[in-house]
């Protein structure tokens, strides 16, 4: 498993690995949410070849894509939200919230790596 940096859709703002941000204007229109921008990676165990399946996910990420709520396991409720920011890594409530969506993530993706296709 690896990490990644992606760019946030509509916005300028670059999300790197897993973790929180916190976007909006004042506090009313405050907007937290978490991100996971991780890959999977699989080898061959006798010859290490790396084993792809890109279309693996296609129809999970196209129905995350097509979703007209937000996903709870991004959305965030802002009091959650650490203040000051670096102090998210000793966070209780964010750490579990994180390896939920990183787990179904996974649960997204492995079913294709692990099929005999």
């Amino acid at each position: 498993m690896t990490r990644f940096k992606g760019q946030h859709p509509g916005t300028n703002l670059m999300l790197d690995g897993v973790g929180a941000y916190n976007r909006g204007l004042g506090s009313v229109l405050r907007h937290s949410h978490l991100f996971a921008n991780v890959s999977l990676s699989m080898l061959d165990g006798s010859t290490y070849e790396q084993i792809n399946r890109p279309l693996g996910n296609l129809g999970a990420r196209l129905a995350r894509g097509l979703q007209l709520t937000e996903d709870p396991l991004t959305k965030l409720d802002n009091s959650l939200f650490p203040e000051p920011a670096a102090t998210a890594a000793g966070n209780a409530a964010l750490r579990e919230r994180t390896r939920a969506l990183i787990a179904a993530r996974l649960d997204e993706v492995l079913p294709s790596y692990l099929s005999n296709d």
